[in-house]
């Protein structure tokens, strides 16, 4: 993580990143949590710690607010957590299962879905198909044997990545290990009330958009996605089109149009179009569940593929993802933040009236 993170992490008192470091302020000496509700300090005199102990050497005192030392001992749970997501990463490269995970750290199966659904809203193995997925992507870019990725992997057959897990990627493994070889993409960025986008076309049309905190992350991300693609800042004579994207964007989310019809190219397998053709057929300022979704597309039983689907969304809003909540009424998870989530479905329910 870098330093912007860090300072996006304090200054949205961001609870996600509570223990994966502290901030200590110069001024007052003393070490908080990143979600610590005390009035944010100057940038200048912020220090950060990976733990308790350095910020306590460094003399630092722990901040009475947020008491980031007495949470570190009670929080027993997440600590627990911790350390199976570590493991979990550590045997990245061979199978592993949820209950196997359990057994390891002398919990049952019952108890270790509760911990993962407790902090991270998902499931063990949901975190294991994630961690086979991230270690995928990095072989298929160090390798030209597609099954040897695969296997290397710890996915233990080729149908398992053809199927289950292949809504990740928005390409089949093969085209993912051309990296976008071929391609001409070319991008633009601007500012919106969702923070910093970042729009990518190719010649037929908008093939990725996507919100982040900064320019070079979400340049960072779209070469992650094609690495071996042409990408390009939007060339000028090409300009006006992306700008009048942008333009339409911005309608959108200032509440002044209901409307976001923008040529697409885009990858995708057979089930993410039938989820994401469907998306684009919700009426505006509605929502519907994972499950509704399935049963609507013929597969009922495919709620979490749908998930899955709406996770390899490359194209924010225009497939409207952000519609799909859970079945009990929250709104689940959403790839570019649930706060985010939330704007954009109060953004149409106001303009739906």
């Amino acid at each position: 993580m870098t330093d912007d993170v860090y300072w996006h992490a304090i200054t949205e008192h961001d609870a996600a990143f509570d223990f994966q470091f502290y901030y200590g302020v110069k001024s007052t000496k003393t070490f908080c949590f990143p979600s610590c509700k005390s009035k944010a300090p100057l940038r200048k005199n912020v220090t950060y710690f990976s733990g308790v102990a350095l910020a306590q050497a460094d003399g630092y005192q722990a901040c009475q607010r947020c008491q980031p030392n007495k949470k570190t001992q009670q929080d027993t749970g997440l600590v627990k957590l911790i350390y199976a997501c570590n493991k979990i990463e550590q045997h990245s490269e061979g199978s592993l299962t949820a209950l196997q995970l359990a057994k390891s750290m002398g919990l049952t199966q019952f108890q270790i879905n509760r911990l993962f659904k407790k902090y991270l809203n998902v499931t063990p193995k949901n975190y294991i198909d994630q961690i086979q997925l991230n270690t995928l992507k990095i072989n298929l870019r160090n390798t030209d044997n597609v099954s040897h990725a695969i296997y290397q992997s710890g996915i233990e057959s080729s149908s398992v990545i053809y199927g289950r897990m292949i809504t990740h990627l928005a390409m089949t493994p093969k085209n993912y290990l051309k990296g976008g070889a071929g391609i001409k993409i070319s991008y633009a960025m601007g500012e919106t009330r969702l923070g910093q986008v970042l729009m990518a076309a190719t010649d037929k049309g908008l093939s990725f958009l996507q919100f982040g905190e900064s320019k070079h992350q979400l340049l960072a991300q779209l070469v992650t996605e094609y690495p071996n693609a042409e990408i390009m800042l939007m060339p000028e004579q090409s300009a006006p089109q992306l700008e009048h994207w942008l333009h339409l964007l911005n309608l959108y989310l200032a509440g002044c149009s209901n409307e976001l019809n923008l040529p697409l190219d885009i990858r995708a397998t057979a089930f993410q179009k039938r989820v994401w053709d469907f998306l684009k057929t919700i009426p505006y300022g509605e929502v519907m569940s994972y499950g509704e979704i399935a049963k609507a597309i013929g597969s009922p039983k495919a709620f979490r593929a749908v998930a899955n689907a709406c996770a390899g969304n490359n194209i924010a809003l225009v497939i409207p993802c952000h519609r799909v909540i859970r079945g009990d009424g929250s709104l689940g998870g959403y790839r570019w933040g649930e706060k985010r989530k939330r704007m954009i479905i109060d953004i149409e329910n106001k303009l739906n009236i």
